[in-house]
């Protein structure tokens, strides 16, 4: 009997030995496919777990970024109130007997800067806090990888340096504009009749000068208007090694806020807000003395219009605002108030600055460049 089946074995060896192969593969094979899966399977979940993470993260910056603007926004408005006092000015024209004139010509000038200043301070502090709070926030999500990027001294000296716009940054801002609006308003009456297309063209005119010279320019060398010096740094608290790290970080953010799309964001961020001047004052010229039509004939005199109207033989006594003019004296108080600061006021602009799709996805490039791994 065991004769036989060692013949069997003989004679099918080769069969045998195919056999064991293949379903030995087989199930090597099966369970490699296993394996593999399980852990393509595993990276999956790891890796939509870090991108939610990642999401939540970047939500939580934006609404950081969103808050802070908004809560930093009316120490920029006061710093730059501060520096061009227009009150003092207002204060002396209702005091004062003689030379009125020589003091309007000064408010007229600055009235205009004061605006324009807003404007320009408002979009780099937009653009300045983007960066600083989407950077840090990138070197964060590294830091919950444990690789402990940065030090929580060194992050709160380093988002302390957007103090330097409110405190040195204005002051430069303001006296760099008053010198663009000073020649542009001399030239302009306060007798002269001003429409809002002429007001819209003084505004242009304003910006144009302001960005005219390239050496000037505060679009093009926002850092030196937002970021202190290396030797105005104080770096104390820090270690050596820090102080080094936190100077990249500064040259980064510099090279930023001076690249072209932050300059072109600037821009953009500055026409807006320029825009949002002008629909403001169209509120104030619309025409005085105008009534609405009556809703129906209440007596025959009325009813006779009413018929006409009706008929399309009236008149329209509609004057659209464009058509409507004031002396340049009525416009300076107008755009003086607009830029007054109180508590139950909204930060002019600052809203819809906040609220730029644009900025909000440089950001959000800030955030994932500075947030991957190296």
């Amino acid at each position: 009997m065991f004769s036989r089946f060692k013949d069997f074995v003989n004679r099918h060896r080769r069969k045998f030995i195919v056999t064991g192969v293949v379903v030995g593969g087989t199930w090597l094979a099966l369970r490699y496919a296993q394996r593999k899966l399980r852990e393509y399977t595993e990276n999956e979940a790891k890796e939509f777990i870090e991108r939610n993470r990642r999401q939540q993260h970047f939500k939580s910056t934006e609404r950081t970024c969103d808050q802070t603007i908004l809560s930093l926004s009316p120490a920029i408005h006061e710093a730059i109130i501060n520096c061009v006092n227009t009150e003092e000015l207002v204060t002396e024209l209702q005091t004062a007997t003689t030379g009125k004139y020589g003091i309007w010509e000064r408010l007229k000038v600055r009235a205009f800067t004061r605006i324009a200043a807003l404007v320009y301070a408002n979009s780099m502090l937009v653009l300045l806090l983007r960066i600083q709070l989407n950077l840090v926030g990138g070197f964060l999500v590294r830091d919950a990888n444990g690789e402990g990027v940065l030090s929580t001294e060194l992050q709160h000296l380093y988002l302390s340096l957007c103090h330097h716009l409110r405190d040195t940054g204005i002051i430069d801002l303001c006296s760099l504009i008053e010198r663009h609006v000073q020649p542009i308003m001399e030239n302009i009456s306060l007798k002269k009749q001003m429409s809002l297309r002429d007001t819209e063209e003084l505004f242009w005119s304003i910006q144009n000068s302001v960005e005219s010279n390239m050496y000037e320019n505060p679009i093009k060398s926002m850092a030196k208007f937002c970021i202190p010096s290396k030797e105005n740094t104080d770096t104390g608290c820090l270690q050596e090694q820090e102080v080094q790290q936190l100077f990249n970080i500064i040259s980064e953010t510099s090279d930023l806020l001076e690249s072209d799309e932050a300059a072109s964001l600037m821009r953009s961020c500055i026409s807006q807000s320029f825009a949002g001047v002008i629909d403001k004052l169209a509120d104030q010229f619309a025409p005085i003395n105008h009534s609405e039509p009556a809703p129906g004939p209440s007596s025959d005199k009325v009813a006779d219009a009413w018929t006409s109207a009706v008929n399309g033989s009236a008149k329209s006594s509609f004057v659209h605002p464009s058509n409507v003019t004031m002396p340049l004296a009525k416009l300076i108080p107008i755009v003086n108030k607009m830029t007054e600061l109180s508590p139950s006021k909204k930060d002019l602009w600052m809203y819809q600055l906040v609220r730029n799709d644009l900025v909000k996805v440089f950001g959000a490039n800030v955030y994932e460049a500075f947030g991957q791994l190296e």
